[in-house]
Order: C-alpha cells, then sequence, then structure tokens
C-alpha cells in the first residue's frame, strides 16, 4: 500500500517544514511547528518497529505477571492488529499496577521488569 503511513507522516512533517514554517513569524509559534516536525520524524522512524516493540512488552509482562504466553494470542487472535494489542497491553498494564500496588514492587521479576522498561526509554 502506498504510500506507506511512514511516507505518509513524513510528508506531513515535509509540509510543516518546507510550507508552513516559513510564514510562521511568531517565535512561540515557530517552536511549536519545529517541536511538531521533530514529533512526526520520530514518529516515522519508530512506526515499524510499533508492534514488534509492544510485543516484546507484552511478552515481558506476561512473564512478570505469570501468565502463559499463549494468552496474546487468544486475546488478539493472529497476527496482532495494533489497536487490539495496545488494548491488551493496556490490560497487562493495569494488573502490573494493581500488582505494584499490592505490594509487588519489591517482586524480582517487577523490578527487572521496571528497570528495563526505564532503559528502553533512555
Amino acid at each position: 500500500m502506498r504510500p506507506t503511513l511512514s511516507e505518509q507522516i513524513e510528508g506531513a512533517r515535509v509540509v510543516l517544514v518546507e510550507l508552513v514554517a516559513p510564514e510562521v513569524s511568531d517565535p512561540y509559534a515557530q517552536e511549536q511547528v519545529t517541536y511538531a516536525a521533530a514529533a512526526l520524524e520520530n514518529a516515522a522512524a519508530r512506526w515499524p518497529h510499533i508492534l514488534p516493540d509492544l510485543v516484546a512488552d507484552i511478552r515481558a509482562l506476561e512473564e512478570v505477571l505469570g501468565i502463559e504466553p499463549a494468552a496474546l494470542h487468544e486475546a488478539v487472535p493472529g497476527v496482532p492488529d495494533l489497536a487490539a494489542a495496545e488494548e491488551y497491553h493496556r490490560d497487562l498494564r493495569a494488573r502490573l499496577t494493581d500488582e505494584i500496588m499490592g505490594g509487588s514492587e519489591s517482586s524480582p521479576a517487577v523490578r527487572a521488569y521496571l528497570s528495563d522498561s526505564i532503559e528502553r526509554l533512555k
């Protein structure tokens, strides 16, 4: 399918940078256009990795929560689509939050997951 989502996002960034930015005179608005263009550039670069990264995090959460990995397939049959995977991920994150609020933050598995999550954000 053309243009791909990455190409569409990059196209929107180019419109901002080449057509909109030169017409913006207010310094604050110029800064916001720059930030928006950078966010679009990042989104275009990250898009192909979103689903694999999400599935990897789901697998890590399942392990921490003691859920069989087959749960993803049951929750999202076939090749997971992004919306279904995000919904399942939100459910797992809510379960993790419940675990932490219940005092499990000292669990080695929970601590390892949280540490790994922080490293991935750097």
